[in-house]
């Protein structure tokens, strides 16, 4: 029984020393989840414009239901929706064709380039405006990117060697 109890304890010791080592391939294996997840939905959006042929939008959301206009805000989760009028507010016009709502711990930050708010799908698959670059963000280190051109096309990378975000 006394060895027993001596190997637990070892067994405890060195896994307690090797758990804080794993905590950056365990953020690099979320940001990885979170770009694909991310990219899987603009393809989505992109696909369902070219489909319905209407306008598509994609914005961050906080409630799952509405845009809440924060270019840094996309981690709380996104809504994909029909586009209301150009020019018009950043509000959802009927329900929500696909939302995500992650609930990724404190530290992580997806935002995106420029200030933009939402990215918007014309019915033939552009991407409006000028392209698109959201930073996936953990602890002040940028881990991933997902990019849409202006023809809409989806790319998404992992940072080989995590840096610091960009301002």
């Amino acid at each position: 029984m006394f060895e027993l109890t001596v190997t637990l304890a070892v067994a405890a010791v060195l896994c307690a020393i090797a758990l804080p080592g794993l905590q950056p391939l365990l953020d690099r294996q979320r940001a990885a989840s979170a770009r694909q997840v991310l990219s899987s939905h603009l393809a989505f959006a992109r696909l369902a414009a070219i489909q319905q042929r209407q306008a598509i939008r994609v914005c961050a959301s906080i409630d799952g239901t509405t845009c809440s206009g924060d270019a840094n805000g996309w981690a709380t989760g996104w809504i994909v929706h029909r586009a209301g009028p150009e020019g018009g507010p950043a509000t959802a016009e009927g329900p929500a064709l696909r939302h995500h709502t992650p609930g990724y711990p404190p530290g992580w930050t997806i935002r995106s380039s420029d200030g933009r708010r939402h990215l918007r799908f014309l019915p033939d698959g552009r991407a409006w405006g000028t392209n698109l670059t959201l930073q996936i963000c953990v602890r002040g280190d940028l881990m991933a990117e997902v990019v849409v051109n202006n023809s809409g096309r989806v790319r998404s990378e992992s940072v080989r060697r995590p840096g610091g975000c960009p301002p």
